[in-house]
């Protein structure tokens, strides 16, 4: 057993939102979460979580989370999360479906409003260039933002560790590295890694309610969190059956008439992200919220992926079976 070890969580999703993670540890509820990014996790909509009553005349038989996946050079924005071990296992029981897997200190970094960076400096809309807030001799006053103790703890032995491994020209041993001992941070990675689809869309509610944790923090965080996050849009469905079209037009013998009445409307049906505002599909979803914050939301995500919110279909046209 680790001794008098300090665990963290790097919220991600809906994690990002107090009103959410307070619901799963209440005692949470007054606790700041510190914004943070991590480098080599790439988030992405890939998890999968079915529905409890599923309507019988519908094809949607869940929905789509948030998923993250390890990718060299992806960079992620979140929060992290000070928990005891009672939290933990409450986050465990809520995140399942994921596995909880330990990240490389080395690879946090603080989050930094554009106005916290030097002019010219080459940050991007959030201000977080892992370049810049890796040099040593600057590391260490750029964390007087940092409201929460034990996570300017944690970014304090999370640079000594790449400060030794850049003058080592060597992979650090973290497990040899301090203080940087007593400190763990945890990451929910799903079990499956599956795009959305039609049966299983991304839903409105609960994308809502991680830009409204985003939000909580500033603009600028929720549009980094819309930069680093992939899987809106999948050719799904329509990809397969392009492929087979083409096969058939080859004259590829296991095609049929029946086939390609299916294949038609399979191809007008696609979809891979459904605005369920007005009847949320997400546990915790905040209709109030989503129905006055909703065309402001909307406005972001037009701002970065407008060719899937273009093709967004509302859920009560979802057509049936």
């Amino acid at each position: 057993m680790d001794r008098m070890r300090q665990n963290f969580i790097f919220g991600y999703g809906s994690l990002i939102c107090p009103l959410s993670r307070a619901v799963t540890a209440p005692s949470l509820a007054n606790c700041l979460a510190e914004p943070c990014e991590v480098e080599g996790i790439e988030r992405t909509w890939s998890a999968r979580v079915h529905r409890a009553k599923r309507d019988k005349d519908s094809h949607i038989r869940g929905w789509t989370p948030m998923g993250v996946r390890g990718r060299k050079g992806a960079f992620s924005n979140g929060v992290l999360i000070c928990v005891d071990e009672e939290e933990l296992k409450r986050f465990d029981v809520r995140e399942g479906g994921y596995r909880r897997s330990k990240i490389k200190l080395s690879n946090i970094y603080p989050h930094f409003e554009a106005s916290e960076t030097e002019e010219g400096s080459g940050a991007t809309t959030s201000g977080v260039v892992a370049k810049e807030i890796d040099r040593p001799s600057e590391v260490h006053h750029k964390l007087d933002h940092v409201k929460c103790p034990k996570c300017r703890q944690l970014f304090e032995a999370a640079d000594r560790m790449r400060r030794r491994a850049s003058s080592d020209d060597t992979e650090v041993n973290e497990a040899d590295s301090g203080p940087g001992d007593e400190l763990a941070v945890w990451c929910y990675f799903q079990e499956q890694s599956i795009p959305a689809d039609r049966s299983f869309p991304i839903t409105q509610s609960y994308i809502d309610i991680i830009l409204r944790g985003c939000l909580s923090i500033s603009k600028n965080f929720a549009r980094r969190f819309l930069e680093t996050t992939t899987g809106w849009w999948n050719e799904g469905e329509a990809q397969t059956v392009g492929d087979f079209v083409r096969r058939q037009q080859m004259g590829d013998t296991k095609a049929t008439d029946d086939d390609d009445e299916n294949i038609s409307l399979s191809i007008s049906d696609h979809h891979t992200w459904v605005d369920d505002r007005l009847n949320p599909m997400y546990a915790r979803a905040d209709g109030a919220f989503s129905r006055g914050k909703g065309a402001e939301i909307d406005e972001l995500l037009k701002e970065h992926h407008p060719r899937a919110l273009a093709r967004r279909v509302s859920s009560m046209e979802v057509p049936k079976k």
